[in-house]
Order: C-alpha cells, then structure tokens, then sequence
C-alpha cells in the first residue's frame, strides 16, 4: 500500500485538477465546497479520478462522507486496504 503522503499529493493533485486551484494551497482539513467551490458533478469527477488512479470501485454514496482531503485519503486506505 502506498504510504499516506504519497496519497495525499495524488489527491491533492486530482482535486487541484478539478477545481483550477494551485495544489499548494490544499490541506488535509480543507473544505472541499466552502473553501475550493467543488459542486456535486466536480465531486462526482474525483470519484472517477480516484477509480482510474488507484484501480478501485468507489459507490457515489461515499461522496457525502468526503467533504475534505483528510476525508477522502480514509476512504481511499479502507478501499485499498480489501
């Protein structure tokens, strides 16, 4: 498994992507809507990013559960880890 700083750049990266912000300006506490503007259909775009880059299935039931980074790196361990 990946180690957790090496989690963190990719979904920082990702959600960098997304949103059209500088990844430097991402931390593990950052709200994804309130602080980066990431609306559902951008949320529903990390999802598809995190399956392509990390070969995993992902149910969009998760997205309520991944409102900051620190959020999605959880999810991302529990799925990696099965």
């Amino acid at each position: 498994m990946q180690n957790q700083e090496k989690l963190f750049e990719k979904v920082y990266e990702i959600l960098a992507d997304i949103t059209e912000c500088n990844p430097k300006e991402i931390q593990p506490d950052t709200n994804l809507m309130r602080e980066m503007g990431m609306t559902s259909l951008m949320g529903l775009e990390v999802l598809v990013e995190l399956e392509r880059n990390f070969q995993i299935s992902l149910d969009e039931e998760l997205l309520v559960n991944m409102t900051t980074p620190k959020d999605i790196i959880k999810v991302l361990q529990e799925e990696l880890a099965n």
